[in-house]
């Protein structure tokens, strides 16, 4: 029942090179490589849809990554061939903040447009599809080759041959094609293709063939024994016509003649589809960059989970893994899918019998987060043996003096913590002050991050502002600095090879945004712990959250230089009172109310901020605009000094 079926091969994995040239030596010879190619830190951006085992990398210029080769589009204008991989010219952005990716290219009169994105529909074997869109928004037709080619996002692929054959899926005289690459289905085209071109090695890329007008009606086969066969496949495209093919991934029948799909959703309706996907609570932030990349990761995180375990890369990495997992997982928790974890979580039971001090950190970390969120006493009764015994593969590994490297003992010191409040919480007291005796042997000099890039920053950032300390905002806008076009982020991948779209920074980011807003701290919660200066005078939401107390909603509303709170808290069965504070707007303000509406003390405005002079009616206001009647009259009794309006 748990048993997890082999993922295929990682998408942006190049397979055992094939002996032939290198990326330089084609470079000299005029093939057009991706950007990521001979760089450190290669970026992408992936697609796909939710409970998948396989997320497509999609490259800053709209090249698509299958296994082992990709599929790469350019567009003949009126002037010339424009080639995304070598223009200026490139945007790339999402689509209504999902994993829907856009990129486009500015030629004579317009763009040309790429949208890749994932879908589900059904075929003989698997049903999961990325579709390529293609769309022209000029005024005059242009030509799009779609290009078949030997390499992956950030290296050389393998490519042996590239044939194509009809397929039944055509709409009315059109005959849909299938593309193989070695023999197994790769790309479906809706009809024959007008004109193609091959290349290989010894030929030279199929590229120059298109650019020299050189391309021909045949339908080709191109073969290659150095693993550089190409193909590019010509159509027509008028002006605002939409041309869509589809990739099957995930499982897929080699001998299967796959049709083109019977629908096929276009982009737009398919980003309005994530909707549902990406429901829970609501976080309303008054900065519009962390607002639009903490959204962008709510989607994101979604990737990575494939209905048994969460991977960084959505593929191949562990799906055990200190500094990724416990991220990952920790989103689905606050973004309130606690069956999404508990699938995963279910399944570890007998995976911990040989653990390390990081994994058996990283199990205290997930399920004492996920018990306190949403109390599921059936999932903690499961796996409280594995925690017991977690706690003392940690202490055996300290006292034997396998802790000494700062970033494990560091992270292992935070999962007895999280272990501490999960046995107190079960009413577990004599275990609790077993580890608190443990964590007072074990104490670091200092905290030690745990991770590289991204999420070493994030992490970072998250450790100053629960202590209330303003160097984390820089910290967390050090990090953002960092984000590609699409809210993204680089990371470490399998075999030490990098990956260019790290999943777990996006959990990471998840876990941030909301810790801002709300953190549970001994006795209750605290909204608002760091507050920002740029976010003086914003408004401020949080709507429906799971917290170590209850569910949470509240918002910030200004009244001049005086914040007004709004909170309302459903306490978890049988628990509470509750202390709601508001330090970083009014430490001297709390309440044990389950709901009610305060008035904070005043805010002085932050140093630099121009004053704003607030006038009831603008001096040139239409009167006919205003409404008839009296003047309104000053309220009777001025609001209270904080507690409640009611």
């Amino acid at each position: 029942m748990f048993r997890r079926r082999r993922p295929p091969p990682a998408a942006s994995e190049a397979p055992a090179p094939v002996a032939g040239p290198s990326a330089s030596e084609l470079t000299e010879a005029g093939w057009a490589l991706p950007r990521g190619i001979g760089v450190t830190t290669p970026r992408w951006t992936l697609v796909g849809t939710v409970d998948s085992p396989l997320a497509t990398p999609v490259d800053p210029a709209g090249l698509v990554v299958g296994d082992g080769w990709s599929l790469d589009w350019w567009i003949g204008a009126d002037d010339r061939w424009h080639v995304p991989a070598r223009e200026a010219a490139v945007r790339q952005d999402v689509l209504d903040d999902v994993p829907v990716v856009e990129t486009r290219v500015r030629i004579p009169g317009g763009d040309a447009v790429a949208r890749a994105y994932g879908v589900r529909a059904p075929r003989g074997t698997g049903d999961e599809w990325v579709v390529v869109e293609i769309e022209n928004l000029t005024p005059v037709p242009f030509a799009v080759a779609l290009a078949v080619r030997p390499v992956v996002a950030d290296g050389l692929g393998s490519v042996g041959e590239v044939a194509v054959q009809p397929v039944a899926g055509g709409t009315g005289r059109d005959e849909a094609h299938l593309v193989r690459v070695d023999g197994r289905p790769a790309v479906v085209l809706p009809r024959r293709p007008q004109r193609s071109a091959v290349g290989s090695y010894e030929a030279g890329d199929a590229l120059d063939v298109v650019v020299g007008g050189d391309a021909g009606t045949e339908l080709a086969t191109a073969s290659c024994p150095d693993g550089l066969a190409t193909a590019a496949y010509v159509f027509p495209l008028p002006h605002t016509a939409v041309l869509r093919v589809v990739l099957p991934v995930g499982e897929v029948d080699d001998g299967e003649a796959v049709a083109y799909p019977s629908a096929i959703g276009d982009a737009a309706t398919v980003a309005s589809g994530w909707e549902v996907h990406t429901r829970g609570p609501r976080f309303e932030l008054p900065d519009a960059r962390l607002a639009a990349a903490t959204a962008r990761a709510r989607a994101q995180v979604r990737l990575a989970h494939d209905g048994t375990g969460v991977r960084r890369d959505g593929n191949r990495s562990p799906d055990l893994e200190p500094g990724a997992t416990d991220l990952l997982l920790g989103a689905f928790d606050v973004l309130d899918r606690p069956a999404e974890v508990g699938t995963v979580v279910a399944r570890w039971q007998e995976r911990f019998a040989h653990a390390t001090p990081p994994l058996d950190a990283l199990l205290l970390h997930v399920v004492a987060r996920h018990w306190m969120l949403h109390r599921v006493d059936e999932l903690l009764d499961w796996m409280l043996p594995e925690v017991a015994a977690a706690i003392e593969r940690i202490d055996r590994a300290d006292r034997k003096g396998q802790l000494a490297n700062p970033a494990d003992r560091s992270y292992a010191l935070g999962g007895l913590t999280s272990a501490r409040r999960l046995l107190d919480g079960a009413g577990q007291h004599e275990a609790g002050r077993a580890v608190d005796a443990l964590v007072a042997r074990m104490r670091a000099d200092e905290r030690v991050a745990v991770g590289t890039g991204a999420v070493k920053g994030l992490i970072e950032a998250e450790r100053l502002l629960g202590v209330g300390d303003p160097a984390g905002i820089a910290a967390l806008d050090a990090v953002l600095d960092d984000l590609s076009a699409t809210s993204t982020w680089p990371g470490p991948g399998p075999d030490h090879r990098p990956i260019g779209h790290d999943l777990a920074a996006a959990g990471a980011l998840v876990l941030v945004a909301r810790n801002l807003l709300v953190r549970e701290v001994d006795g209750g919660l605290d909204l608002l712990s760091t507050f920002p200066d740029r976010w003086y005078g914003g408004g401020i939401e949080l709507h429906d959250a799971p917290t170590g107390c209850g569910r949470l909603s509240y918002a910030v509303r200004w009244h001049g230089t005086r914040p007004a709170l709004l909170w309302e808290l459903e306490p978890h069965d049988g628990l509470g009172p509750w202390r709601i504070a508001v330090p970083g707007l009014d430490p001297s303000w709390s309440t044990t109310e389950l709901r009610g509406e305060a008035l904070l003390a005043e805010v002085a405005p932050p140093e630099g901020l121009e004053t704003v002079t607030v006038v009831a009616e603008h001096p040139d206001i239409d009167p006919e605009m205003r409404r008839p009647g009296a003047e309104p009259e000053a309220p009777a009794d001025p609001l209270p000094e904080g507690g409640s309006f009611s």
